[in-house]
C-alpha cells in the first residue's frame, strides 16, 4: 500500500540516532522524496510549530489534529490568498491543489478576506475551514510523511483524534528547531520558485518566513497581567513600571512562533529593546515558573486556554533549547534594589 493511502501506523523504532534522523529528514527536504505539491513542508513547519503546544505520554508528544491543521490552514491561508502563491505542480487537469481550492472558495465573493489575517476571520468560518483542509489533507500527508521517514516519525490512526511524535523524533525537533525550520523553509522555497514564474528565491523565503503571522495586539496580555495579577515592575530590572509598558515574549517568539500568556512578562521600554531577540538570564526561569504556578490557578477562559497542556518545566526546556539553537543571552537584566 502507497505510504499516501495509509489508515494508520506505528512507531517502528524508538531510538533512533541523531544522524538516522539527519539522513531522514534530508531525504525528505529533497527530491528523492516524491512531491507533486507542498504539502509535506506545511506538515513539518505545523509539526514544528506545535512543539510546545502538545502533552507528552509514555510513547511521545500527542499532539491533536485539530492543533495541527489549525497551523497548517492558517501557513497556507497567508501563502495562498495572501500573498497567491501556487502550491502544486500542473498535473494536466488542474494547475491548484484542493487545498488552494479550499482557501480560495473560503473567501469567495468577498474580496475583503484576501487582506485578513486568518485569526481575524470569526469562529465559525475559521473551524469550517480548518475542518474542510484537514479532510483534505489527513489522507494525502499523514501517511505519505509516515512513510517517507520509515515509520520512525511518528504513530497516527485517522480514525483517531490525533498522532504522536515518537520521543526521541521529538527531543531532535526540538534541539534542532531552528536548523530544521531553515531547511523546511528552503526546499520549501525552491520547490515553489520552479512553479511560481517571477518570484525570485528570497521574496519566496520571506514569504514563508512571515507566512505564521505575530498576533497584532498583546494589549489584552497587558492588562490581564498588569490588572488581574497587579504585575507593576519591569520583569527584568524591577523598576516601577509607567505608562508605557511593553509586553514581551520571555522566550523570544523567532524561536517559539506563538503568543501565549505563559511566555509573556510585562517590561520596561528599555529593557524590553535592549532585550530585543535574546534570552533572558538562566536565573529567571525560577521566577517565571513560580508566576506561571499563580496564574495558572485563575478561572479566566484565557488564562486556562494559553495554559492548555502547560508545565512547570516548560519553560525551561525551551530556554534550553533555543540556547542550542543559537540565540544568545541577555545580560543586562540584573534587579535593582
Amino acid at each position: 500500500m502507497a505510504g499516501w493511502n495509509l489508515k494508520n501506523g506505528v512507531i517502528t523504532d524508538y531510538c533512533c540516532s541523531d544522524d538516522c534522523l539527519w539522513s531522514l529528514f534530508n531525504h525528505v527536504f529533497s527530491d528523492s522524496s516524491r512531491k507533486r505539491n507542498t504539502y509535506k513542508f506545511g506538515f513539518i513547519k505545523a509539526l514544528l510549530d506545535n512543539l510546545f503546544n502538545g502533552f507528552n505520554t509514555a510513547e511521545g508528544l500527542f499532539l491533536s489534529y485539530g492543533q495541527i491543521f489549525g497551523r497548517f490552514t492558517e501557513n497556507y491561508w497567508n501563502l495562498v490568498v495572501r500573498y497567491n502563491l501556487r502550491q502544486m505542480r500542473s498535473d494536466g487537469r488542474s494547475e491548484f491543489s484542493r487545498l488552494e481550492i479550499i482557501l480560495n472558495e473560503a473567501v469567495g465573493s468577498n474580496p475583503v478576506c484576501a487582506f485578513l489575517e486568518f485569526d481575524s476571520l470569526d469562529f465559525i468560518r475559521k473551524t469550517e475551514i480548518i475542518g474542510k483542509v484537514a479532510d483534505e489533507c489527513r489522507k494525502y500527508v499523514i501517511g505519505a510523511l509516515y512513510e517517507d521517514f520509515d515509520g520512525v516519525i511518528y504513530s497516527f490512526d485517522l480514525n483517531g483524534s490525533g498522532l504522536t511524535v515518537n520521543r526521541c523524533v521529538y527531543e531532535f525537533m526540538l534541539r534542532h528547531k531552528s536548523e530544521l525550520e531553515k531547511l523546511n523553509y528552503y526546499a520549501w522555497a525552491k520547490f515553489l520558485e520552479k512553479i511560481n514564474s517571477g518570484n525570485a528565491a528570497v521574496y519566496l523565503l520571506d514569504k514563508l518566513e512571515a507566512a505564521t503571522p505575530r498576533r497584532g495586539d498583546l494589549s489584552v496580555y497587558q492588562v490581564i497581567l498588569r490588572k488581574e495579577f497587579e504585575e507593576n515592575n519591569c520583569f527584568y530590572c524591577g523598576k516601577k513600571l509607567g505608562g508605557r509598558v511593553h509586553v514581551d515574549h520571555f522566550i523570544p517568539w523567532s524561536f517559539v512562533r506563538d503568543d501565549k500568556l505563559w511566555n509573556f512578562v510585562l517590561a520596561c521600554p528599555s529593557c524590553n529593546e535592549k532585550k530585543n531577540n535574546r534570552l533572558p538570564k538562566h536565573d529567571l526561569l525560577i521566577r517565571i515558573e513560580e508566576r506561571n504556578r499563580t496564574i495558572m490557578q485563575s478561572d479566566d477562559s484565557l488564562v486556562q486556554k494559553d495554559f492548555e497542556n502547560y508545565s512547570d518545566d516548560l519553560p525551561s526546556r525551551i530556554w534550553k533549547y533555543a540556547k542550542l539553537s543559537g540565540l544568545k543571552e541577555f545580560q543586562d537584566n540584573s534587579r535593582s534594589a
